[in-house]
């Protein structure tokens, strides 16, 4: 299976934004079989007697996706909580292997957006955690920060723990999508000292984003290092 693996520094560092945003590009330089996924959504909330996961469908709406957000999004859950305990909570058990095999039918054509929940460490189950998927899907790694105070101890504890794993990284994307507010003078520092500590490579910097619809994310796209991306495909 070729594609990426977008996981973040932690929750709400834009993820869902960053895995439009690269299914997306991929469809416009002309990969004629992308496929978007975010196999396990917490925080759904029902509508017609189901649950609907919110980045699941953005990600089905936004690559007008053709395949059923079942299969894109196979796992739900009502409580915004890591999914071993949203499914403590209701009642239900992750079976691991299922999430796996739901990977399966993607043949070798097809390029695949995988987005995680959480962070690396977010528990699926007591025992198997956002890495241990990664490793299980063997795809490399787009690494998502927010620009931010914090950011650095955050993306290099992301980095180290990757390492230990064996999971590769192609790069980094730093999102100023983030309201921090005016008095963070972290934002002018980060992206230049995070080059400086590590030899992952910075993919890009995200612009603030006032709309976030298909030609915006087009328009940002192009900000991407396409050839960093074209490099593992």
């Amino acid at each position: 299976m070729k594609g990426f693996f977008i996981t973040g520094t932690d929750t709400g560092v834009g993820k869902t934004v960053v895995s439009a945003m690269l299914g997306v590009l991929l469809k416009e330089k002309g990969f004629p079989h992308v496929a978007v996924r975010k196999p396990i959504e917490t925080g759904c909330t029902v509508f017609d007697n189901t649950l609907m996961p919110e980045d699941g469908l953005f990600l089905k709406n936004i690559t007008d996706s053709a395949e059923d957000i079942g299969v894109i999004t196979p796992l739900r859950f009502t409580h915004p909580l890591a999914p071993a305990a949203a499914a403590g909570l209701e009642n239900t058990t992750i079976d691991v292997d299922e999430i796996v095999q739901s990977f399966r039918n993607i043949d070798s054509s097809t390029v695949a957006v995988v987005e995680g929940v959480g962070g690396l460490l977010v528990p699926i189950t007591k025992t198997f955690f956002v890495s241990d998927l990664i490793k299980e899907l063997d795809l490399p790694v787009i690494l998502v920060c927010t620009n931010r105070l914090g950011t650095i101890n955050h993306t290099l504890l992301s980095l180290e723990h990757m390492k230990t794993k064996g999971i590769t990284v192609a790069g980094i994307i730093f999102n100023n999508n983030i309201i921090t507010g005016g008095r963070d003078i972290s934002i002018g520092t980060n992206i230049g000292l995070i080059r400086q500590l590590t030899a992952v490579p910075v993919i890009a910097a995200l612009p603030f984003l006032d709309t976030i619809n298909y030609n915006t994310l087009v328009d940002v796209s192009k900000t991407l290092d396409y050839g960093i991306i074209r490099s593992f495909l």
